[in-house]
């Protein structure tokens, strides 16, 4: 069971060993689905080899580059009419 952890011990491992993780972004993950858990009461149970496959794009479905697009300024006078 050393392998199935909270989302907090995960990223505190993810850590030790090297793997850039916040807490932020692998709640993020699970809610969005990415990452697999099991839930246990009000906790999300994480094993930790599907996070560290994630982390690494294995199955490389992560790796295509995002093209983005021109961003332009909006002044908020400008966004308020919008909004009415």
């Amino acid at each position: 069971m050393a392998d199935v952890l909270t989302i907090r011990e995960a990223v505190q491992r993810a850590k030790r060993e090297g793997l850039p993780v916040s807490e932020y972004s692998l709640r993020g993950w699970v809610k969005s689905g990415s990452i697999p858990v099991r839930v246990a009461g009000h906790k999300a149970l994480i094993f930790y080899p599907n996070l560290v496959s994630f982390l690494r794009c294995d199955d490389g479905s992560d790796n295509t580059l995002y093209e983005s697009q021109e961003i332009r300024k909006v002044s908020l006078r400008q966004e308020r009419k919008e909004r009415k």
